[in-house]
Order: structure tokens, then C-alpha cells, then sequence
């Protein structure tokens, strides 16, 4: 039987008090913690149930805020519908293959740019970076729509994917420090989610819209921008390292309800240091605490460009063609757009069930077998000509499904989620500029070689080439990547700093979810909270190690 007694606290009738962490003081070579950090959880970890904290407010402000998301998506599916009716001969505009290739790849140059800007907009706060980055989208959907020359789709584009190389990083970096730990994984995946509602929707309406009034119907879809956020709290994270307390204790109560007990969280927000200056940024990047997760974050964000997904989505309607497949070209895009929007749905479940490691895995896995079987069917394409009108002609289109319910399961919202999931608080706006500038790097290569690489290895050799890209990755991700579901965000600070001492003859600190104790009601100065538990001596003799 242990037995723990709690002194000098004082619990007035009626009243339910909260005390945050694990009660243990064992005597061990560990280094000091902070006292609301908890323990492994054992049996005597809750007397009571705790309170959850409330998902439907941090649900609406992840819809909410991440809508600029939805009309920023739009523009990545955008190329897709409106290339084909660019080049028809009664376009008021005429462009060609290599100006179209332009077209599309200067959204991912543009991203580049924002991908540089993400930092230090951030660093003004995460949501304020969403709201006013709508401005310039709208304007840049208007300049599609009335453009008299190609260089007017240019400029419009590069604008189009700078907006969207900031709001990559700035949605995701809201979820994350808005979302509760163990809600972080499935609220990750909105900014994604949201993304691919944008391409499913500009794919819809681009099977009606010719290019010109399409963009005007990107003009309506990124308004609601302008207001949502409007409405909504700044992350709690940003609000502390900014030294805006009340406000972060005012945005964490809106975010877990009124009745929800935020004292542990809220002080492993004032637990992480406030983030240091530019310069001191810059000088602390090589930092084992800071290096490894970097590289880690920038290497699985290039790995999710470089497996061709950008290229592919953007010649949905080339790939099929050149298939001969007997699908409707603007058929499948749809279903490409519908089946990339309902397996990011699936993630949003998976990712706090499984795991990030096991769904990155199997993700790159089957995206790279599904792009060897399209190659190999390009490579036979000739011996396969009498087979026209059997199932086999729906192999093109069944490899392209694969492949992209693949990359929404996993690859897609853990390359997203991973920049809040690995990098410490205090460094994630530096990190956001340099991971999100490989990333569009990345991501305007595969976009704007696709066609050289079509005309210089084929059409099958391309697609070996981005399936060999998926399968290095599988071990890459085996061997590197720590598997981050549920750590808190003091836990994410301390991650690799915990893995470097460990490695220096310091014994590592268990890290794990915060699990709120409930203490009831009692009339002694003395409280005693006994529980069955086959070790002894966990006692404690004050109230110095409790946080209420």
C-alpha cells in the first residue's frame, strides 16, 4: 500500500482542486524537471478521471483560420483545369506547352520566396500572418482574370505561390500550438485537408469554368479569408514568448473551455523560453537541439517534393492521355481531387492511432510500388495494345489513385505536421524559413522538369525516377525519425536535448502527455490518497513538487 500525504494545502469545503503531474519525489541521479512535468503514468497517476479538454473550439479555429488554406489550395489545382483551355484556340490568351510549364512552376518558385518570408511573418504571429496574407491572394486571383498577356499570369502566379509558401507553414504552426496534445495529430491534418479541398474544388469547377472565369471564382472562394480570423485567438505559444500572458491564458480558455483545468499547460508555455533574436538564431543553428531536428524537418519536406506528387497532379490530364486510358481525362481529375481529400480525411484518424513513423513508412512504400507498376505499364504500353477495352486499361488511373491516398495518408500531413512536431517553440519561425525554402525549391524542380524529363527518359523513366525517391525513403525514415505522438510541447523542446545528454552519461528524462490529477474535498489538514502499488517509499512530505 502507498501511502502519499499532502501538507499545507489547504482544501475549503466544497471545493475540487486540480493538481497537475505526477506526485513522486524518488531519489535518483535524474536531473531536475520541472515539477509539473509527469512521469511514465503508473497506477497511481489518477485517483479521478480528469477533464478533456474541449475539441470543438480548437476544431472551429483550426476550419476557420485555415480557410485562406482552402483558396490558396485552389491555386495549386488550378494549372490542372485551366492549362487545357489556355492552349484551345479560342482562348483569349494562347499560350504554349513551355509557357504552360512556366505557368505552373512559377507557383512553386513563388512559394520559394514565401517559404524565405514564412519566418519572419510568423514571427508577427501566426494568425495575423494567415489573415493578412488573403489580401494579396485575392489580388492575384484578379490578375488571372483580367490578364491581357502571359507575363500578367506570371506575375500572378509567382504572387499566388509566394502567399502560398506562407501560409503552408503559418497554418500548420497555428494547429499545432493551438491543438491539445492528444488532438494534435488529427488537427494537424486541416491545413492539408483544407489544401486538398481547395484542388478538389478548382477541379470541379474548372470541368465548367474556362480559365478566365475560374479565377474569379477564386477571387469568391478567398474572401471569407479576409474576416474568419477576425474572430479567433493568436496561438498560445506565440502569446508567451511575446510576454502576453493574459492574453494566453484568455486564448487557452477559449481553446479547451471554461471548465477545463489549463495550469499544466500553461506552464510548460512559461516553461519554454522566450525564442532569442535573429542574430542569436542564426549563430544557435548549429546547436545539437536545434541541428538535428532541422535537418531531420527539411530532409522529410524535400523527400515529400521530390516523389514527383506536385509534377504528377499538375499532368494529371498529360499522364492519362499519354495511358490512353478509357476513363474520361476530366473525369479522373475530379476523382483525383475527391480521393485526395477523403484519404486526408482518413488521416486525420490514423495519425494519433498509429503513429507518425508507421504511417510515413507505409506511405512512401506503396507511393513508390504504385509509380513502378505506372512506369512499368508505359514501359509495355506497346505489347499491352491488344488488351484495349479490358480492365487493364484502368491501370493508369488505379496507379495514380494509389499513389495519391498514399500521400494524403501519410507522407502528405506528416511533412506538414512535422515542423511543429519536432522543432522547439523558440526556434520554429527560423526553421519555417529554411525548411519551407528547400521544400518549394524542391517542389518548382519537380514541377518545371517534369516535361524535360519526359522528353530525355520517357515518360516511364520519370516515373522510376520519382518511385526510386519513395523507396530510399522508407529507410531513411526507419532509422532517423523519432516517433512524436502525444509529446506535449515541453516534451518537444526537450526532445533531442534529452537524446544528447542521454548520450553524455546523463540518464534521459521520461517525457510524456500531462494527466491532470483531481484531489476531492477534505475536512483534515492531512490528505491521504491511497492506492494499491507493489512499490514502496513514494511519499511525499510537501507541497513544493505540486502545481495547483
Amino acid at each position: 500500500m502507498t501511502k502519499f500525504y499532502v501538507k499545507n494545502l489547504c482544501l475549503q469545503d466544497g471545493d475540487l482542486q486540480t493538481i497537475s503531474g505526477a506526485l513522486s519525489t524518488r531519489e535518483s541521479k535524474e536531473p531536475a524537471v520541472p515539477p509539473w512535468v509527469p512521469e511514465s503514468r503508473s497506477s497511481t497517476d489518477i485517483l479521478i478521471e480528469p477533464l478533456k479538454p474541449r475539441l470543438f473550439p480548437q476544431l472551429m479555429a483550426a476550419l476557420l483560420t485555415c480557410w485562406v488554406n482552402l483558396a490558396s489550395g485552389a491555386s495549386l489545382g488550378y494549372a490542372t483545369p485551366a492549362l487545357p483551355s489556355l492552349q484551345h484556340p479560342s482562348s483569349r490568351l494562347h499560350i504554349t506547352e513551355n509557357q504552360g510549364s512556366w505557368v505552373a512552376g512559377l507557383v512553386m518558385l513563388g512559394a520559394l520566396g514565401g517559404g524565405v518570408l514564412a519566418g519572419p511573418c510568423i514571427s508577427l504571429g501566426r494568425r495575423r500572418a494567415l489573415w493578412l496574407t488573403a489580401t494579396p491572394l485575392t489580388f492575384a486571383w484578379l490578375l488571372i482574370a483580367l490578364a491581357p498577356n502571359v507575363w500578367f499570369l506570371y506575375i500572378a502566379h509567382f504572387i499566388l505561390g509566394t502567399c502560398l509558401g506562407i501560409i503552408a507553414d503559418a497554418s500548420q504552426l497555428y494547429v499545432s500550438e493551438t491543438a491539445s496534445a492528444q488532438w494534435r495529430g488529427a488537427l494537424g491534418c486541416i491545413p492539408v485537408l483544407m489544401f486538398n479541398g481547395g484542388i478538389l474544388t478548382c477541379y470541379t469547377a474548372g470541368a465548367w469554368l474556362d480559365w478566365e472565369k475560374l479565377a474569379l471564382f477564386g477571387v469568391g472562394l478567398t474572401l471569407p479569408a479576409l474576416l474568419f480570423p477576425i474572430v479567433l485567438p493568436e496561438s498560445p505559444s506565440y502569446l508567451v514568448a511575446q510576454g502576453h500572458i493574459d492574453e494566453a491564458i484568455g486564448a487557452l480558455h477559449w481553446l479547451r473551455g471554461a471548465t477545463y483545468d489549463i495550469t499544466a499547460e500553461y506552464q510548460e508555455l512559461l516553461y519554454c523560453e522566450k525564442g532569442p533574436g535573429v542574430l542569436k538564431k542564426l549563430q544557435g543553428l548549429g546547436d545539437h537541439e536545434i541541428l538535428h531536428p532541422l535537418l531531420l524537418t527539411g530532409a522529410i519536406r524535400a523527400l515529400s517534393r521530390f516523389c514527383g506528387l506536385r509534377a504528377i497532379l499538375c499532368y494529371t490530364q498529360t499522364i492519362l492521355l499519354s495511358s490512353h486510358s478509357s476513363l474520361d481525362v476530366e473525369v479522373a481529375t475530379i476523382i483525383t481531387g475527391a480521393v485526395q481529400l477523403i484519404a486526408t480525411l482518413i488521416a486525420c484518424v490514423l495519425l494519433d492511432r498509429l503513429g507518425r513513423r508507421k504511417l510515413l513508412i507505409a506511405s512512401q512504400a506503396v507511393m513508390g510500388l504504385s509509380l513502378v507498376g505506372l512506369a512499368c505499364y508505359h514501359y509495355y504500353h506497346e505489347d499491352l495494345r491488344s488488351t484495349r477495352g479490358t480492365l487493364v486499361d484502368w491501370l493508369p488511373v488505379v496507379a495514380i489513385m494509389v499513389y495519391i491516398v498514399a500521400n494524403s495518408i501519410g507522407l502528405g500531413p506528416v511533412s506538414g505536421i512535422i515542423i511543429g512536431e519536432l522543432v522547439p517553440q523558440r526556434h520554429r519561425s527560423i526553421a519555417s524559413s529554411i525548411t519551407g525554402a528547400v521544400s518549394w525549391l524542391s517542389a518548382f524542380i519537380v514541377t518545371k522538369t517534369f516535361l524535360d524529363l519526359r522528353s530525355i527518359l520517357n515518360l516511364h523513366g520519370a516515373l522510376w525516377l520519382y518511385g526510386s525517391v519513395c523507396l530510399i525513403g522508407v529507410p531513411f525514415v526507419y532509422f532517423s525519425l523519432p516517433e512524436t505522438r502525444g509529446i506535449s510541447q515541453y516534451g518537444i523542446d526537450v526532445l533531442f536535448k534529452a537524446n544528447r545528454d542521454h548520450s553524455n552519461d546523463i540518464t534521459e528524462t521520461k517525457i510524456g502527455q500531462s494527466k491532470p490529477l483531481m484531489v476531492l474535498k477534505a475536512q483534515t489538514m492531512k490528505t491521504s490518497i491511497c492506492n494499491e502499488c507493489s512499490t514502496q517509499g513514494s511519499e511525499i512530505s510537501s507541497s513544493d513538487n505540486i502545481s495547483v
